[in-house]
C-alpha cells in the first residue's frame, strides 16, 4: 500500500522530458492555426477584428498601393453588397501632408505596419493574392508569418528553459500549458497588434541575458542582440523603456565594457528605424498618438474690445498671421474645437489650421489671443474622439482609485483575470530567501529580479497615473493589453515561485490559478477586441 505513493512521487518530481512540452506547445499551435484562418469581421465582409488592427492594415495597403502613408482612399473601400466601408478606422489622426492638402493616417507608429508591408508584397508576389480583392487568403498568411511563427519560436525558447531548469515534472509540465493557454499573447494572435511583437522582443532579450548571467556565455552576440529586441521592445510599447534601462543595468554590472560596446550602439538602429520611419510618415518625428494638444506659438493677437472665442473674427487672427510672414485665407473661418477653451482657425483655401487661445483665460479688454500650430490631429470633423461621440471605457474613468482598483484586481485587473502571476510574485520571495550573498549587485538572480519587478513598477505605474482620457483599459480589450509586453519578464519570476511549492494543497492550487487564467484569455475565442468576462458579467449583474 506504501509503494503506490513513493512511486508517484518519484514520477512527479523527475525532470520534465522536452518531447511532453514540446507536445503540449504543438497542440497549442495547431489550435491557433485554426483560429487565424477563420478570422473574419462580426459582419463577415474583410477578415479584420477591430478598429485597432484595421488601423494598421489600412497602412500596409496604402504603403503597398501608392507608397504613401496616407490612408484617405483606403477608408473610403466599401464591400460591394453591404456598401458599408469595411477598412474604416476610429484610430486615425489628420493633419496636413507633403502635397499641402489634409490627410488621414494611421495613429499607430509607422514602424511596424512598414515592416509588415515588406512581408506583404513577398506574399503577393509569391501567391499573386492581394489584400483588395482576396483579403481572406492573404490575412490569414500574413497573421502566421508575422504573428504565429513568431510566437512558436518563443514558446520553443521557453521550453528549451524549462528543460534545462532544475523544474520537476509537475512545475515544468505546469508552465508549459501557462504558457501556451493563460496569457494574452495566444488570445492576440489573431490580429495585427503591437502587444505581441513587443512580448517576443522582451522575452529574447531576457533569453539573451539568461544566456550572459547564468550560461556565462559573454560572447558579444548576446549584447547585440539584446540591445536590439529591447529597443525594438521599446519601439512598440513606450513604457518598454524601462526595461531598456534596467536590462542595461543588469548587462552592465555583469560587464560594463561589452554594454557600452554592443548593448549601448544595438539600440540606435530601431531608434533610428523608428523615427525615421515617423518622419516619413508625418514629416516630423513626434509620433502621431502624442498630438492631441495645441501645437507651437506662432504669434499673438491683441483685441481691442471684450470677445468670447465663439464670437472671434478671423480678420484680425489673419493679420496676425500675416504680420508673422504666415499666409492665411481672408475666407478663414473659426469653429470650436475639441478642447474646452480653444478654438480652430481653419484655412480651406491652404489647407491650414490653427488654434485659438486666450493667454490670461478669459476675454477681458485688450486680451491676449495667442496663435497656434494645430497641433491636435485626433480633432477633425467626424472624429470619434470628441467628449460627445466617445463610449463606454473610451470615456475614461473618472475616478482614479476606482481605475486603480479596476486595473489591478478588477474587471481589467492584471491578477483578478491572470491569477496565475500571484506566483510570479511569489517568484521574488524565493529569491530573495534563497540568495547567496547580501550583495545584489554579485547575485545576478537578485539583480534581474530586481530589474523586473522596477520594470513593472514604472511601466504598470506609468498608465496608472494617465490623465482621464487615458484611463480607458487599454479601450474595448479583452485584458488589460498594456501589460502584456511584461509577459516573459513575470514568466521567468513564476519559475522561481514554482520552486517553492511541494505541498499537494499548494498545487492543486497553483492547477486552479492557471485554470482560471486559461479561462480569461479563451474566453474571447473569436475575437480578442471585446471586454473582458468579468466586465460582461458585471454588467449583466447590473454591478457595473
Amino acid at each position: 500500500m506504501s509503494a503506490q505513493p513513493l512511486e508517484s512521487h518519484r514520477l512527479t518530481n523527475q525532470a520534465a522530458p522536452r518531447w511532453l512540452l514540446n507536445l503540449i506547445l504543438f497542440i497549442s499551435a495547431a489550435v491557433q492555426l485554426s483560429r487565424i484562418v477563420q478570422v473574419q469581421s462580426t459582419t463577415g465582409e474583410v477578415p479584420f477584428l477591430s478598429a485597432n488592427d484595421r488601423s494598421r492594415w489600412c497602412t500596409v495597403a496604402a504603403l503597398a498601393l501608392t507608397g504613401s502613408y496616407e490612408i484617405d482612399d483606403v477608408l473610403e473601400i466599401r464591400d460591394p453588397k453591404t456598401r458599408r466601408r469595411v477598412w474604416y478606422t476610429i484610430d486615425l489622426v489628420r493633419h496636413r501632408g507633403q502635397d499641402g492638402q489634409q490627410h488621414y493616417y494611421s495613429s499607430k507608429p509607422p514602424l511596424l505596419p512598414t515592416l509588415y508591408t515588406g512581408v506583404y508584397l513577398v506574399v503577393r508576389a509569391a501567391t499573386g493574392a492581394t489584400l483588395m480583392k482576396t483579403p481572406f487568403v492573404v490575412v490569414p498568411i500574413m497573421l502566421v508569418i508575422v504573428n504565429l511563427l513568431p510566437l512558436l519560436g518563443f514558446w520553443w525558447l521557453l521550453a528549451r528553459w524549462l528543460t534545462r531548469s532544475d523544474l520537476d515534472l509537475w512545475s515544468a509540465g505546469v508552465l508549459t500549458f501557462f504558457i501556451a493557454w493563460g496569457t494574452y499573447l495566444s488570445t492576440f494572435a489573431t490580429t495585427l497588434n503591437n502587444h505581441l511583437p513587443a512580448a517576443i522582443s522582451v522575452g529574447i532579450s531576457l533569453w539573451c541575458i539568461d544566456r550572459i548571467a547564468f550560461q556565462k556565455d559573454s560572447r558579444l552576440r548576446w549584447f547585440v542582440l539584446c540591445g536590439l529586441t529591447t529597443s525594438f521592445g521599446a519601439a512598440n510599447e513606450l513604457p518598454a523603456l524601462s526595461w531598456v534601462a534596467a536590462a542595461g543595468a543588469v548587462l552592465f554590472f555583469i560587464s560594463a565594457k561589452r554594454t557600452l560596446c554592443a548593448y549601448a550602439p544595438a539600440l540606435l538602429p530601431v531608434a533610428l528605424a523608428f523615427f525615421g520611419t515617423n518622419y516619413l510618415a508625418h514629416q516630423e518625428f513626434k509620433p502621431a498618438y502624442a498630438h492631441r494638444n495645441l501645437g507651437v506659438k506662432l504669434c499673438e493677437a491683441e483685441l481691442a474690445q471684450p470677445v468670447q472665442l465663439t464670437d472671434l473674427s478671423a480678420e484680425p487672427i489673419v493679420q496676425a498671421l500675416l504680420s508673422c510672414g504666415i499666409e492665411c485665407s481672408e475666407d478663414s473661418i473659426i469653429r470650436p474645437a475639441r478642447r474646452e477653451g480653444v478654438s480652430e482657425l481653419w484655412d480651406e483655401a491652404n489647407q491650414q489650421r490653427f488654434g485659438l487661445k486666450f493667454e490670461s483665460g478669459d476675454a477681458s479688454a485688450k486680451a491676449t489671443l495667442g496663435i497656434y500650430q494645430w497641433g491636435d490631429w485626433y480633432d477633425y470633423p467626424g472624429s470619434y474622439w470628441t467628449e460627445g461621440r466617445k463610449q463606454g471605457v473610451d470615456r475614461g474613468e473618472p475616478d482614479r482609485g476606482v481605475y486603480i482598483f479596476h486595473s489591478l484586481i478588477g474587471h481589467h485587473g492584471i491578477f483578478s483575470l491572470t491569477p496565475f502571476w500571484f506566483v510570479a510574485w511569489a517568484g521574488c520571495f524565493v529569491l530573495w530567501r534563497s540568495r547567496e550573498s547580501a550583495n545584489i549587485f554579485r547575485d545576478h538572480r537578485l539583480l534581474l529580479a530586481a530589474a523586473i519587478l522596477a520594470t513593472s513598477v514604472v511601466a504598470i505605474g506609468f498608465y496608472l497615473a494617465r490623465p482621464l482620457e487615458d484611463r480607458n483599459y487599454g479601450g474595448v480589450s479583452s485584458g488589460f493589453r498594456w501589460s502584456f509586453w511584461l509577459i516573459p519578464l513575470w514568466v521567468w519570476l513564476a519559475m522561481h515561485g514554482m520552486r517553492a511549492i511541494r505541498s499537494g494543497w499548494g498545487r492543486r492550487t497553483v492547477e486552479l490559478l492557471v485554470v482560471a487564467s486559461v479561462f480569461s484569455a479563451s474566453f474571447p475565442w473569436k475575437n480578442p477586441w471585446t471586454s473582458p468576462w468579468l466586465m460582461q458579467y458585471g454588467e449583466y449583474l447590473g454591478w457595473i
